[in-house]
């Protein structure tokens, strides 16, 4: 308790006849008689203990997962995350991970995962644990101006592994003889930011999100907005929306009929829906939710979408879980603060990718997978 704190050095400057001088932090002499320093020591050990008892109104950022793995602030979650559910860590030992995808059955699958500074994509499986798919990503020879490995990655509809690159600063595909295609890295002639995430429609048309994030300076940028974009089959890039400040994580709603994307903001932590026309464009969209006033650490960044339309999204404190609705239902807490989430296994199982670590919860509702 803060207060208890401050007691506890007061009476311990008191005790030691000093105390901070306010005016640069060095301390300065008490000139006080033994018997009001006593009498003071006394009465501040009263008010303390007093105090103690006294439920805390503080709000921490980022609580441990062993004192508290989920917060429940909806009866609807219940259905989505068993009481008995908790955190798991399944692997550790790296630098910045992200954008997780599952490859193959629930059994015999295995995770794919960026670790951008570390220029990697990981593989782990329950019986192989983790080694490299690929190393390094990055490729100075484009001479692209960006730095960093992959961020998001995903399956098109030929299950093929599709990566956004960061700091080649395009989005590629992995074919079945190991070559990296690219399949689109410019807009209108100008090299796209560093495209962050990407989501398939049933059409075989992508949607992806193209924040600055993998720049190696504010000068490499082409482009003067941070835009969602559209990549169709035929390789053509359209531009959908420019106006979010930091598009981050991107998903469809299980019908198709709305695009989710986060925005990766600390003045703006929201999550925007935009409803998918006929001809896969967007309207102007609406703010699903908005945590910037949220006490928690963490900005939105990428998520994952279950078959009820639920979104389970890396933000404020952990990975929010918003209804279609845009109501947060509750907050899962992992040890570390999660940057993206995707379900694996047999749909029942949502791995976090959390700066050093992965983590994984079970679900009683099965989620989206490529």
């Amino acid at each position: 308790m803060r207060i208890r704190r401050y007691c506890h050095t007061f009476s311990t400057l008191v005790f030691a006849n000093t105390s901070p001088d306010l005016r640069n932090g060095e301390p300065v002499i008490m000139r006080l008689p033994l018997p009001i320093t006593l009498c003071l020591i006394v009465s501040l050990n009263i008010a303390c203990s007093e105090t103690e008892s006294e439920p805390s109104t503080e709000t921490t950022t980022m609580p441990p997962a062993e004192a508290k793995t989920i917060d429940r602030l909806d009866p609807r979650l219940d259905a989505l995350l068993a009481v008995e559910a908790t955190v798991e860590q399944v692997a550790e030992g790296f630098q910045f991970i992200e954008g997780p995808v599952w490859v193959g059955g629930s059994t015999d699958g295995h995770l794919l995962f960026s670790d951008i500074p570390a220029d990697t994509v990981y593989r782990w499986s329950e019986t192989d644990g983790t080694s490299i798919f690929l190393n390094p990503v990055f490729l100075p020879e484009l001479e692209t101006n960006g730095q960093g490995g992959s961020n998001g990655l995903t399956l098109d509809l030929d299950g093929r592994v599709v990566l956004c690159e960061h700091g080649n600063r395009r989005i590629s595909r992995i074919d079945e003889d190991g070559i990296r295609t690219t399949l689109a890295n410019r807009f209108d002639g100008n090299r796209l930011n560093s495209p962050n995430d990407i989501v398939y429609h049933s059409s075989g048309a992508a949607f992806f999100t193209d924040p600055p994030y993998g720049l190696a300076s504010p000068d490499a940028a082409e482009l003067d907005w941070s835009g969602i974009y559209r990549l169709d089959t035929d390789g053509t890039v359209h531009l959908l929306a420019d106006e979010q400040s930091a598009p981050n994580g991107i998903g469809l709603s299980p019908d198709e009929q709305t695009l989710y994307v986060a925005n990766s903001d600390g003045d703006a932590r929201l999550w925007m829906a935009y409803s998918v026309s006929d001809d896969l464009t967007l309207d102007d969209g609406i703010v699903l939710l908005d945590m910037t006033d949220s006490t928690d650490a963490g900005v939105p960044d990428g998520f994952a979408v279950d078959t009820e339309g639920n979104i389970w999204a890396s933000g404020p404190g952990g990975i929010v879980v918003i209804s279609p609705e845009g109501d947060h239902l509750g907050t899962v807490r992992p040890s570390e603060q999660p940057a993206n989430a995707a379900f694996g296994n047999d749909g029942r199982t949502l791995y976090m990718t959390a700066r050093t670590s992965l983590y994984r919860i079970s679900t009683s509702v099965e989620g989206l997978m490529p």
